[in-house]
């Protein structure tokens, strides 16, 4: 039997391009056998799992990203509620779907563990808890400052910084018991592949400069091996770039990147 693999990578609200290839593919009336997730990728896969391509459309053309996330006072994690709720509203499972891998951060005495979940025979709120924590992106506020808005947040978000201070507050045992975003370890997650043999991997990818790493070469042949990508380069601040306008244009991109391809 023909098996389709699908690989979605993190990369915040730049997963506005995913959901517009994957809606291409939706109408093309293509399913997936198994799929992997990171973060925003592990929440536009349980789109795909559940069936749920219009829901998936409307969330990235329709919802009001920026306003939902102006709710929140910003600390040390990205608010992700608001998505996870979107999610919680979907029914339905696709029942084509044999395995839906996720993968995340668990934090424990400072050291950083890599974990994955198959969601494939998981409850809703089990799914959706492992979705959360695959999403949910650290964050450090300037020194004297115990929360920003989401427009401060904007402004501060450069990853190098945060990445060192987030080292430092690991080391300081601050984000112990935490289980944050996969992406922070692995956010070329195709590890499931290995395992899982399909005849055709589509690679959703939101990284500039992505390279298929040599052990999916090693087991695949290059026609097998599918890359969707934006063309133009993506900034680094498009994580957290909520804005609507730029969401629809991600949309439309990813939809004609996609239709080109399959």
């Amino acid at each position: 039997m023909f098996m389709n693999g699908l690989f979605l990578q993190g990369g915040g609200a730049k997963g506005a391009f995913q959901a517009g290839a994957l809606y291409a593919m939706h109408e093309k009336g293509m399913d997936f056998d198994i799929i992997s997730g990171t973060s925003i990728g592990s929440i536009n896969g349980y789109y795909v799992y559940t069936g749920n391509l219009e829901e998936l459309k409307k969330y990235y053309t329709e919802f009001d990203m920026a306003g939902a996330m102006k709710r929140y006072r910003i600390s040390d994690t990205i608010p992700n509620d608001y998505i996870i709720d979107e999610l919680r509203k979907l029914r339905g499972i696709n029942p084509k779907v044999k395995a839906f891998y996720v993968n995340y951060v668990s934090v424990n005495e400072s050291t950083l563990n890599h974990v994955h979940k198959n969601l494939v025979g998981l409850d809703k709120e089990e799914s959706l808890k492992y979705i959360k924590y695959s999403s949910q992106l650290p964050f450090s506020c300037p020194e004297g400052e115990d929360s920003v808005d989401f427009e401060r947040a904007l402004e501060l978000y450069d990853p190098p910084v945060l990445a060192a201070q987030f080292g430092q507050k690991l080391q300081n045992g601050y984000y112990d018991k935490f289980n944050l975003d996969g992406g922070m370890m692995n956010n070329n997650f195709m590890e499931p592949f290995l395992k899982e043999t399909v005849d055709k991997l589509y690679l959703l990818v939101l990284q500039n400069n992505f390279k298929i790493p040599q052990y999916l070469l090693d087991k695949y042949s290059e026609d097998q091996l599918i890359i969707i990508k934006r063309k133009e380069q993506y900034k680094s601040n498009d994580t957290l770039n909520c804005d609507s306008k730029f969401l629809n244009k991600l949309f439309k991109e990813g939809y004609e990147a996609a239709k080109e391809i399959i």
